[in-house]
C-alpha cells in the first residue's frame, strides 16, 4: 500500500510539473512577444495581446509538426502502458498460484486448458514447458526460459520507444533552432541598408519555439519512461520468481530424466 500511494503521488507530481512547465513556456512567450511587437506596430492593443498558442506553434514551421506527431505517439504509448503494464494484469497472483498448485498435484490437462483460456505471461511460459515436456526436462526448461525472455523483452522494448522519443525530441528541436538561425542570418546577409528587427522575427521565433517544443515533449516523456521502467522491473521480478517455480515442478515431473 505504501508503494502504491507513492506511485500515485509521483504520477500526480509528473502531471502537475508537465502542466506548469507548458503553461510557463506559453506565458513567457506571450509576454516577450507583446513587448517586442509593441515597438514596431501601431496597434497597441494587438501588441499587448501577444501571440496565441496556435501562432506560436505555426511559427515553428515543419519542425513543430514533427514534434507534434512525436507527442501524439508518446501520449498513445503512455496510455497503452498505463492500461496494460500492471502486475495484476500481466502476472495475476490468484491465477498464477492456482496454476502452480495444479502443476504440483499433476493436473496438467487442467493447467493447459486454463493457460489457453486465460491470457497471461506465466500461462504462456507454463504452456510452452508442458508442450515440450515429452522431449525431456532440458527441452522443457529451454522452451520456458525462451518464452519468458520473449515476453519480458516485448515489455521492455515497448517502453524503450518512450526513451527514444525523449532522446530524439530535443535534437529535432535543435534542428529547428539551427534552421531558424540560418534564416535569420540570411536576412542579415541579403538585406541592404539597415536591417529591420521585424525581418529577423520569423527566423529567431522558429529558433526559440522549436527548442522549447522539443523540451516540452522530451521532459514529461522521460519522466513517464522512468516510472514505467520501475513498474516493469517489478513485473519482471514476479515473472522470474513464478517461472522458476514452474520450471522446477515441470522438470521434476518429466518422464525423461537427465
Amino acid at each position: 500500500m505504501f508503494f502504491q500511494n507513492m506511485k500515485k503521488k509521483f504520477l500526480m507530481l509528473m502531471f502537475i510539473f508537465s502542466t506548469l512547465l507548458f503553461l510557463q513556456i506559453l506565458d513567457v512567450s506571450n509576454v516577450f512577444a507583446a513587448k517586442e511587437i509593441h515597438q514596431y506596430v501601431s496597434n497597441v492593443e494587438n501588441a499587448q495581446v501577444g501571440m496565441s498558442l496556435w501562432q506560436i506553434i505555426r511559427s515553428g514551421g515543419v519542425v513543430m509538426l514533427v514534434l507534434g506527431l512525436m507527442s501524439v505517439g508518446a501520449g498513445a504509448l503512455i496510455i497503452f502502458c498505463f492500461i496494460n503494464f500492471k502486475v495484476e494484469k500481466l502476472v495475476p497472483r490468484a491465477l498464477t498460484e492456482k496454476l502452480i498448485e495444479d502443476l504440483e498435484i499433476g493436473q496438467e490437462d487442467a493447467v493447459k486448458n486454463t493457460c489457453k483460456g486465460q491470457e497471461s505471461i506465466i500461462g504462456n511460459v507454463i504452456l510452452s514447458g508442458l508442450t515440450k515436456k515429452k522431449k525431456g526436462p532440458v527441452a522443457a526448461r529451454e522452451s520456458m526460459e525462451t518464452c519468458a525472455r520473449k515476453e519480458i523483452g516485448f515489455l521492455w522494448q515497448t517502453i524503450s520507444y518512450l526513451a527514444d522519443i525523449a532522446s530524439i525530441a530535443p535534437l529535432v528541436g535543435l534542428l529547428g533552432t539551427v534552421i531558424g538561425m540560418i534564416q535569420a542570418f540570411n536576412v542579415i546577409a541579403f538585406q541592404s541598408g539597415v536591417v529591420k528587427p521585424m525581418l529577423l522575427a520569423g527566423g529567431v521565433s522558429k529558433a526559440m519555439v522549436t527548442t522549447a517544443g522539443g523540451l516540452v515533449v522530451a521532459i514529461p516523456v522521460m519522466l513517464f519512461y522512468s516510472y514505467f521502467r520501475g513498474r516493469l522491473q517489478e513485473i519482471t521480478n514476479h515473472i522470474e520468481v513464478y517461472s522458476t517455480d514452474a520450471i522446477k515442478i515441470i522438470e521434476e515431473s518429466c518422464d525423461v530424466k537427465i
